[in-house]
């Protein structure tokens, strides 16, 4: 890793920390309800991996109740599903949205299209830094495709979200990724490693895109995956007491559950 880049991710980390409570995380997976929780490193950086099994968990996406009323954060959801009788396993918002707080992009929930493909449109934001893609899950599993071979032969998913850039690109990073850039912030995003496999990923310090899509590639074997968001990214997960609120998002990617919290069962550390 570039001296450079070292001195300067350093010195911004000193700051945020400074600044930002470290999040809470365990040392050791832990699993509850299809989902198995890691803390990692790579490249010095720590990151805490969620792992869904689709064939045990179902992963839903959140965007207003059906008042109409935006849940805008994991506090609010997590309250109203439990008016459902459901309890929130794992949340992480679900990616960049537009300034009159709608989802920038494709935004699919239970078979339902709220937001329509969006191509072209994304100025200068990150949703923007083509390649970007789509996230879905159909009959068949979970998908990350480029936004146009999406539009090409639109599939019929149950979930979609649309975001960028891709990271991960059937096995290659990003073109425009570039180890060397000093553009560094907390990052959360989501990878295939199989189409009943995925991993919900945030950085826990500010990280590149470059490292950020390395560890989806490297250390994770995801041969495809989607940045979500950058500053405001969160990760909600009460098995490994991560339970602060969130911000004010607009989509939630979220697994549910019947019944009370799962406290867990713990396993072995992985660096």
């Amino acid at each position: 890793m570039p001296l450079a880049y070292r001195l300067y991710r350093a010195i911004f980390c000193f700051v945020i920390g400074a600044l930002i409570p470290g999040p809470s995380h365990a040392a050791e997976p832990v699993v509850s309800a299809g989902v198995t929780f890691h803390s990692e490193t790579f490249r010095d950086i720590p990151f805490t991996v969620a792992w869904v099994d689709l064939d045990q968990a179902k992963l839903e996406l959140f965007w207003k109740d059906p008042d109409g009323q935006p849940f805008t954060n994991f506090a609010k959801l997590e309250t109203w599903l439990g008016t459902q009788g459901k309890t929130l396993v794992v949340a992480t918002n679900s990616g960049i949205y537009a300034e009159d707080r709608t989802p920038l992009g494709l935004h699919i929930a239970q078979g339902e299209e709220l937001r329509k493909l969006n191509p072209h449109k994304g100025g200068k934001s990150n949703f923007a830094l083509k390649p970007n893609g789509v996230f879905y899950i159909d009959a068949s599993g979970a998908h990350i495709r480029m936004t146009e071979d999406y539009a090409a032969a639109p599939p019929k998913p149950t979930l979609a979200v649309q975001s960028g850039p891709l990271l991960v690109i059937n096995g290659a990073l990003h073109p425009k990724f570039n180890q060397d850039s000093t553009s560094i912030h907390f990052r959360n995003g989501i990878g295939i490693a199989s189409p009943r496999r995925i991993a919900i990923v945030i950085a826990n310090l500010p990280v590149n895109f470059h490292t950020f899509a390395s560890f989806f590639k490297e250390q994770l074997g995801c041969p495809n995956a989607l940045y979500l968001d950058g500053s405001l990214s969160g990760f909600y997960a009460p098995a490994i007491e991560r339970t602060a609120a969130g911000m004010a998002y607009v989509g939630i990617l979220a697994v549910t559950t019947d019944g009370p919290k799962n406290d867990g069962v713990k396993g072995e550390h992985r660096e």
